[in-house]
């Protein structure tokens, strides 16, 4: 063990490096930084500070070998204990990662023609994924959906991939946790891709319920920046005789203000490598109910702190969710705290400390 880590300063890395710098301080582990800030905010608190030059960008793929190259030749990468890095995917690095892979967002498209189209797409990017992440040292996944995502299509060491929950930022968030009791029980979405985040899981299960419930008993707001324009969306929800059910609304400045509206948030996305929305709402005593492939059922416990329900048949499964909600809705006070407590949990204090403990388990 060298006792040197390096850590790339690029996506989530200021929520939790403070903690990440504390943690190595106490166990005596020296840290190098890479940076592509000229004045970096945690320049003092590490041993030594490189600035990058290389720009990334995640839908370049090609962007990542000459970043490589750039850190190959400011530095030995052998001379640390591992080069940490969030969102950037290098070989040589552990990378952090909050996105299922491309094989299993390809793999999520219903269509199979073009599921073979998108494979010759993104060949080189697929290949990247098979051959360089498994020769990681260490790869940290926000949940174990992701972690199965990356053993199953990339081949990577189940032995080594370290699962870490994001955190929130709760600070922002206490002042929801009195919302409204709403006469109508109001269900609430954050689907800014319509698709891909569930808006049609959540309408198909609505088409079911409204066979016994009104718009009097039951409605959903739906949180889509760019409702004006699915011309698609629009048509379906008249043709299904949805419209008086759901209110579709634009990007919201303050979303306490939103959470303070509903009575259940869903959390109905195709896939979902974690998705913080979930521990939001547990910490804002929401009801939640999330599809098994989301990410954050980690964290939730059917009936005890949250409601999963089974993606693989999504408006059947969630339609009866949101009916067990509904008919608890007065007693659910045990539920909504045990979810609180859960929540509180999700922070980026523990995230460091599982990566960190993940990296050196000896120190623990």
């Amino acid at each position: 063990m060298k006792k040197r880590l390096g850590i790339i300063e690029w996506e989530f890395v200021p929520d939790y490096i403070e903690d990440l710098i504390k943690l190595c301080r106490q166990h005596d582990i020296k840290i190098d930084l890479f940076t592509y800030y000229k004045h970096s905010a945690y320049a003092k608190d590490v041993d030594n500070v490189y600035g990058l030059t290389k720009t990334y960008s995640a839908k370049k793929f090609k962007c990542k070998f000459p970043i490589e190259e750039e850190i190959k030749q400011i530095v030995n990468t052998d001379d640390y204990d591992y080069i940490l890095t969030d969102s950037m995917g290098l070989s040589f690095t552990c990378n952090i990662f909050h996105n299922v892979s491309i094989i299993q967002k390809i793999a999520m498209v219903p269509n199979i023609f073009y599921r073979k189209l998108l494979h010759c797409k993104y060949k080189k990017q697929i290949e990247h994924e098979k051959n360089y992440y498994r020769n990681c040292p260490k790869t940290v996944v926000v949940s174990n959906y992701l972690k199965q995502d990356y053993v199953e299509n990339c081949g990577v060491n189940p032995e080594s991939i370290i699962v870490a929950y994001p955190g929130i930022n709760s600070e922002n968030l206490l002042n929801c946790q009195s919302h409204k009791n709403n006469k109508v029980f109001t269900l609430g979405a954050i689907t800014c891709d319509f698709g891909l985040k569930g808006g049609y899981n959540i309408l198909n299960a609505l088409r079911i319920l409204k066979k016994k419930y009104s718009s009097q008993q039951l409605r959903v707001r739906i949180i889509n920046p760019n409702y004006t324009k699915q011309k698609v969306l629009q048509l379906y929800l008249k043709f299904f005789n949805l419209t008086k059910y759901v209110d579709l609304l634009p990007y919201q400045k303050d979303i306490n203000e939103f959470y303070k509206t509903i009575d259940c948030l869903v959390c109905a996305g195709n896939y979902e490598a974690f998705d913080r929305i979930v521990p939001e709402g547990m910490l804002c005593s929401i009801p939640v109910i999330a599809g098994s492939n989301v990410g954050a059922t980690d964290i939730i416990k059917d009936g005890e702190n949250g409601f999963v329900f089974d993606a693989k048949e999504p408006a059947k499964s969630l339609a009866k969710k949101i009916e067990e909600v509904m008919s608890k809705k007065d007693n659910l006070e045990e539920l909504i705290q045990n979810a609180q407590q859960t929540a509180k949990q999700i922070n980026w204090t523990n995230f460091a400390e599982s990566v960190f403990y993940g990296l050196y388990p000896g120190l623990r």
